[in-house]
């Protein structure tokens, strides 16, 4: 988790911004909560991808993540 997010009081931060889809998609196949958003929210062709996750919200920079990492 903490290769591609840094946390910020209880989420967690992308570190790479929003156009690095390599990285987004490496971070989601390895993640076991990964949640596919609605098709029309998607902004990556491939669909497991942390950028069409319904836990991503998008800031100006990146995206926090919403899901649960107490247990992480």
């Amino acid at each position: 988790m903490q290769q591609w997010f840094t946390q910020q009081s209880h989420l967690w931060l992308f570190k790479f911004g929003v156009e690095d889809y390599l990285q987004a998609r490496t971070a989601a196949i390895d993640c076991q909560d990964f949640l596919v958003d609605d098709e029309d929210e998607h902004t990556d062709n491939t669909l497991k991808s942390c950028y069409n996750c319904m836990y991503r919200r998008w800031q100006p920079e990146s995206f926090h993540c919403h899901k649960n990492h107490a247990s992480k």
